[in-house]
């Protein structure tokens, strides 16, 4: 009997020691030996065979949960400042975008407006010449009663003569003036209206030809009463310190050659333009100033018009001189880098 409780006491301790175990019967045993689960979410104790059915979970730590739930909201939060610093740039970039082109419009309507006045003020003269030749010929008509009164009466006929034909010279003479000068505003205003429906050609063409780098905001095309200007992206055109065109923007400036060369009677200048940042390092060895780097750069851009068809154009670099927004700020230099070609 002793023996038997020994052995009972001893396998109920190598139960306790391994966890979760469900031990065999001793064939020469007839004392039913417990089955306990202990796993690491669950615990229960349970004599018969098998695990508990139904066991309880251990609880979790509410430090680690709001932890967890902190560390999520402060990644959400980090995503949305994020995004809305991406939504900030781009908008910043509009606002630049909208008040270039509403500087280059306020000018497109000083210049038509300055034009308007010449037309204005040629037709302000006709009108004058216009009254100046009524009142000659009225001055005819009083000459010739004169000269008719002076015959009947036979006094002063020649001094009237004289005037009279004086009078009637000065209306042949007016009378030409007015001819040239009614030619001449003709002309003008067709060759306004000519040149201006060329220049709308070229620009519906571009838009067409250029619509993927206008949508992204590479390219701008804007048309005011003398002049097409279209604006490209330094950094969609080259790599930084770079003079060789991408092939993307190598692309794009041959679709403009190819517009622009159903209209060769256009001249057409390729301006390159810097920001402020002076050149440093290696790099200034090639490019000892934004001057000779925008010289480069306009050239290689204008080979590529050349490439696409255009002809009659010119090319040169003008560095950080003519800036179209602040240097102050990461966009303004960044609208700054540019090439602009110019067509009129």
């Amino acid at each position: 009997m002793m023996r038997t409780f020994i052995t009972a006491m001893v396998t109920t301790g190598l139960v306790a020691l391994t966890g979760c175990s469900s031990l065999k019967q001793h064939p020469n045993s007839y004392i039913a030996q417990p089955t306990v689960c202990v796993d690491k979410g669950w615990y229960g104790y349970h004599k018969g065979s098998g695990c508990p059915s139904a066991a309880k979970p251990v609880a979790s730590d509410p430090t680690a949960d709001r932890l967890a739930a902190l560390e999520r909201d402060r990644q959400r939060l980090a995503d949305e400042l994020e995004a809305a610093r991406r939504q900030n740039g781009a908008l910043s970039s509009r606002v630049s975008d909208l008040e270039r082109q509403l500087s280059d419009n306020k000018a497109d309507r000083d210049q038509l407006a300055s034009q308007l006045a010449a037309v204005q003020s040629g037709a302000n003269e006709a009108d004058n010449l216009s009254s100046e030749l009524a009142a000659a010929k009225q001055r005819i008509a009083e000459l010739e009663a004169q000269l008719a009164a002076a015959q009947a009466s036979g006094t002063d006929k020649d001094k009237l003569a004289a005037e009279l034909a004086s009078a009637k010279q000065r209306v042949d003479d007016l009378e030409s003036q007015l001819a040239d000068r009614d030619k001449e505003l003709t002309g003008l205003r067709g060759d306004l209206s000519a040149e201006t429906a060329k220049l709308q050609e070229a620009q519906r063409g571009l838009l067409r030809a250029l619509r993927p780098e206008i949508t992204k905001g590479d390219i701008t095309v804007n048309l005011d009463s003398e002049r097409l200007l279209i604006n490209l992206a330094s950094g969609y055109l080259f790599g930084s310190g770079e003079d060789q065109l991408k092939p993307a923007g190598a692309d794009a400036l041959q679709r403009v050659g190819g517009v622009l060369k159903d209209f060769p009677e256009k001249e057409v200048h390729v301006a390159g333009h810097t920001d402020n940042v002076p050149i440093k390092g290696a790099l200034q060895k090639k490019y000892p100033s934004n001057k000779e780097l925008s010289d480069a750069r306009a050239n290689g851009a204008a080979q590529a018009l050349r490439d696409g068809g255009v002809a009659n154009l010119t090319a040169a670099g003008h560095g950080e001189s003519d800036p179209i927004a602040s240097n102050n700020t990461a966009a303004g230099r960044a609208k700054n880098r540019r090439v602009e070609v110019i067509v009129k």
